[in-house]
């Protein structure tokens, strides 16, 4: 089945197969699970302070997703006899190039590669498998059963692993379970044709079969499967947050830690579709008659071909080409819908925050942005965010929020680099988060919500000093690596105090997957490490309440070296975005999802593929094959700022479906449009020239009649005004409009007059 998992046997089988955890002569603990026994290892920590921890590394959760079971939901794995050794890490999913953007993110940084590389060398479609950390007792005096926590990793649905994530400090020092899983990322964990040929959302269901493993075994860990909480970060916080809306889920975590993250974000779902299956066939050869076909075929090609193809289609760094979709059943519709009533999301206790720079990715690769920015590059970039969020009303927004981001005391190079850091983190990540926390704090009184946000930047980070903390630069603190040196984070110095704030972050973080409450039931301290006093020590961490505003409602943590409880994140400029922006939309120009399916074959979409012209993706551009001797307009992926709504052409609806969203169109669509206007525009053409000429055979007769007369009667002109009747003029028009009509027939009747007032001048150039 795999090559890291070894079916043991010899002396080892010779051990009784038991429902709870034994540690054998050889030191191996074996445990058994609902499909078979298996075998750990004890990691004894660098940090004498720290308890031993118990692994258990690559345990399957699934059966293999390969062959006919790919683009299909996870089965659950076959049971197996003897003991499988986990004592290593599975391989990893199917995943993009690190060089390359994935998702909504920039290239990783040089350090982040650096991590993540070693456990990409072991790459393979068979990779559903997931790693287990539970503190070890000593003594016996253990007090079980543990709360569990499980992450899930982020990277844009398109790279990273669980096993990159070493949960074992958190679990000693927090004296809970870890659990890190593996999920499909990309074309085969996301793709979606929009029907039941392959509805998409595998990686979320894969969440949830490792979720429902857990419910079944974790018990045997010593870990509790009704005290689950589920913590993510990036895509994987806004996965958490879509498992929180699904009742796929339901029943299988109780609580949910948001990390960056949020199903309200502009890059938390796909809405590609249709299109996207299209162009990846299209690019390996699997273009079929019909669109069951096409899945079919593509089953049946090698997962690198696949993986390669995801690869050229990476796309905008504000929206995912491959991600999770609404399909009317994992995700049965409009995430704000789904959390604006409460129900199912409000069952979870939550806690999410950001931190300080987040939208430090979106402008690090920037040419000289350690100069700033020109005035030029400001409006011109957020000319180009706004185009790709509100393409209707790009002008009016862009304005606007050039307006507010600008520091009009000093307007400088500097002054506007950080009013873009400070626009990116707060639209693309902020903005999403506080309207979660609203949603789930406002009218529930059965759960709590507590928001957050990480504002320190550590001593050996790689970004400038004019950042303060990137996004993802929370993850070694939520991990215990300032307090242990043999970490993936080992290419990091840390100082005692960063120690100290790491383990201030990983209690508060425990305490609530224990009881709902980041404050208990353990406190603040941290003398084992240094004497120095615990700066979080009497801080108290006060639930967030949007219907309260002020120190006793909208508060939340403020996490740094001088923490502190603030209220109202952000606010100004929060309120901008959840205020103003949508008044400036009108209800006719609501961006649409970009996820109505056609209704034609998927020959013919095939067909509409241009030969040798670029494919146009977000705001990459990618080169296609020549496909016989089809020529038409290129398929384009349409990304978009509204949550979607559930397509009515999906075969397995729960709920009803909101289909009032309107197509929405690239900035690379928008000029393919107006050259889509040239009918129009020779219409007008036309009918000014005819006015044209009428007015100059007007002047022409009453010239000519004038000059007659002064023939006749020198001097006349001067006493008298030459009259044209009105008679030749209505000859002279009916002749033009007679000579009009015939234009317009002669070009078809293709198309109405249009209202040469909507069309902006730049268009018509």
């Amino acid at each position: 089945m795999r090559t890291f998992c070894i079916k043991t046997f010899g002396v080892l089988v010779t051990f009784l197969i038991t429902q709870e955890e034994a540690l054998p002569q050889n030191g191996l603990p074996t445990v058994g699970t609902t499909y078979g026994q298996i075998v750990g290892k004890r990691v004894t920590l660098s940090n004498p302070r720290l308890r031993p921890v118990i692994q258990y590394l690559g345990i399957p959760y699934a059966r293999p997703p390969v062959g006919e079971l790919r683009f299909r939901p996870p089965l659950r794995p076959k049971a197996w006899p003897g003991v499988y050794n986990c004592t290593t890490f599975g391989p990893v999913c199917p995943q993009a190039d690190l060089q390359k953007k994935a998702g909504h993110l920039s290239p990783l940084p040089e350090r982040a590669r650096t991590m993540l590389k070693p456990f990409q060398d072991k790459m393979n479609e068979d990779c559903l498998y997931l790693n287990l950390y539970h503190p070890e007792d000593r003594d016996g005096s253990e007090r079980y059963p543990l709360a569990v926590m499980v992450f899930i990793h982020g990277g844009g649905y398109t790279y990273g692993a669980g096993s990159a994530y070493d949960g074992s400090v958190l679990a000693s020092l927090g004296n809970v379970v870890v659990v890190t899983i593996n999920y499909r990322l990309g074309a085969f964990g996301f793709l979606s044709t929009g029907d039941a040929s392959s509805p998409g959302n595998y990686g979320l269901l894969d969440q949830i079969a490792a979720l429902q493993w857990v419910k079944n075994n974790i018990d045997r860990f010593h870990g509790d499967p009704s005290l689950v909480t589920l913590f993510g970060v990036d895509t994987g916080a806004a996965a958490v947050n879509l498992l929180m809306l699904t009742p796929n889920a339901d029943g299988l975590f109780r609580r949910a830690i948001l990390q960056s993250g949020s199903a309200l974000a502009s890059w938390a779902l796909s809405t590609g579709g249709r299109r996207i299956t299209n162009l990846l066939a299209e690019q390996i050869d699997c273009c079929k008659p019909n669109i069951s076909k096409t899945v079919e075929c593509l089953r049946k090609k090698p997962y690198q071909d696949i993986m390669s193809a995801d690869i050229r289609m990476l796309g905008s760094q504000f929206f995912p080409i491959f991600g999770p979709v609404v399909d009317g059943d994992v995700i049965p519709d409009n995430p704000k819908n789904l959390m604006s009533g409460g129900g199912q999301f409000w069952t979870y206790d939550a806690l999410l925050g950001v931190t300080e720079s987040e939208g430090y990715m979106y402008i690090s690769d920037l040419r000289n942005i350690e100069d700033g920015v020109s005035a030029d590059g400001f409006k011109l970039l957020i000319s180009d965010f706004v185009n790709q969020l509100f393409p209707n009303r790009e002008a009016e927004i862009t304005d606007a929020v050039a307006f507010i981001y600008t520091n009009w005391g000093e307007d400088t190079n500097k002054t506007r680099r950080s009013g873009l850091l400070r626009m990116f983190t707060e639209q693309q990540m902020g903005v999403p988060s506080i309207q979660t926390a609203n949603l789930h704090s406002t009218g529930n009184t059965r759960t709590g919500t507590f928001f957050y946000t990480f504002n320190y930047r550590p001593t050996s980070s790689p970004t400038p000093d004019w950042v303060e903390a990137a996004h993802g630069e929370e993850i070694p603190f939520v991990f215990g690596a300032p307090l242990i040196s043999d970490t993936i984070f080992k290419n990091m110095t840390f100082t005692k105090l960063e120690s100290m704030l790491s383990t201030a972050i990983m209690t508060y973080w425990t305490n609530f997957a224990k009881t709902g409450s980041p404050n208990e039931p353990r406190k603040q301290e941290t003398t084992f490490l240094h004497l120095r006093p615990n700066r979080y020590e009497d801080v108290l961490w006060k639930p967030y309440n949007s219907e309260i505003v002020g120190q006793e409602g909208d508060s939340y943590m403020y996490f740094g070296m001088r923490p502190r409880v603030p209220s109202g994140y952000r606010s100004q400029r929060v309120a901008f975005w959840k205020e103003l922006v949508p008044k400036l939309l009108k209800p006719s120009q609501v961006v649409g999802n970009g996820n109505a399916y056609p209704t034609h074959s998927l020959n013919e979409l095939c067909a509409r593929l241009d030969v040798g012209r670029a494919i146009l993706v977000g705001n990459e551009v990618v080169p296609t094959r020549a496909v016989g001797n089809q020529r038409n307009s290129p398929v384009t992926c349409f990304p978009t700022s509204q949550t979607p709504t559930a397509d009515p052409s999906l075969q397995r609806p729960k709920v009803g479906f909101d289909m009032t969203w309107t197509p929405k169109w690239s900035s690379v669509d928008r000029r393919d449009r107006s050259r889509g206007y040239s009918s129009e525009l020779s219409v007008v053409i036309a009918v000014g020239t005819s006015l044209l000429f009428v007015n100059v055979v007007v002047f022409a007769v009453c010239y000519h009649r004038k000059e007659r007369k002064s023939k006749e009667k020198p001097g006349a002109h001067t006493q008298d005004k030459v009259r044209l009747k009105v008679s030749d003029v209505q000859e002279m028009i009916k002749m033009m409009e007679f000579q009009d009509a015939t234009s317009l027939e002669a070009d078809g009747n293709k198309t109405e007059l249009v209202d040469s007032t909507t069309i902006k001048s730049s268009r018509l150039v």
